[in-house]
């Protein structure tokens, strides 16, 4: 089947797509198109997108329609994010046209999935993995292999023997671990402040970042 003709069967669960900047993580500031899946395998209780948690069908787009509303905007750089886009079908052939197209792609993801097809793209494509206590803190050995980034969001759960999970060393050392304080929160905002703090007595710095997008009131 011709790759052009394997577009026509690949359907996507959309909850939406807009323009903004990366308002977390290490790219903050970046201009960014977002698109969001419908769809997560995690029950996280302060998720602030819960209208894209449930698997809806009725959301579903053909992946054309999906490329020709990205080709309208001028920038470069998209966001794969959720609900949880690795449960997404479809995924991996998205991120080959998109690349083919020449865009640059993240993947932000609870880390608890993989799909196989990614690995020829892996090394290309810049996952930010946000492990999640709701899963036992567990991320799949590829995520591990292959993130970016760990993104941490830091709320009454979040402990330094977490962080110090021998899986995570390797962010520690590199210097891509984030602290994201929940909700902007001032409370833990100094949780993240003193974990930082701790971290930084054994060796290793990790930024404290929050939703910067939600200060300035955008999307």
């Amino acid at each position: 089947m011709l790759r052009s003709e394997a577009r026509k069967t690949v359907y996507l669960n959309i909850n939406e797509v807009y323009a903004s900047i990366q308002g977390e993580g290490l790219l903050v500031g970046l201009p960014v198109i977002f698109v969001r899946f419908q769809g997560c395998n995690l029950r996280c209780p302060w998720c602030d997108q819960p209208s894209a948690l449930p698997f809806l069908r009725d959301h579903s787009v053909p992946i054309d329609s999906l490329l020709a509303h990205l080709s309208e905007y001028p920038i470069k750089h998209i966001v794969l994010t959720g609900g949880e886009p690795l449960a997404q079908e479809g995924i991996t052939f998205l991120v080959e046209e998109l690349m083919s197209r020449g865009y640059s792609v993240q993947i932000e993801t609870n880390g608890t999935l993989w799909q196989e097809g990614l690995e020829k793209f892996a090394e290309r494509l810049h996952i930010t993995c946000s492990p999640k206590w709701t899963a036992n803190w567990f991320v799949h050995p590829k995520i591990i292999r292959y993130a970016k980034e760990l993104k941490f969001v830091v709320d009454d759960v979040l402990s330094q023997d977490v962080l110090l999970k021998s899986e995570f060393r390797r962010f520690l050392e590199e210097g891509k671990v984030v602290l994201q304080p929940e909700g902007n929160k001032l409370v833990f905002f100094e949780k993240a402040l003193n974990l930082q703090a701790a971290l930084l007595k054994l060796g290793f710095t990790v930024r404290v970042l929050p939703q910067v997008h939600k200060f300035f009131g955008v999307p």
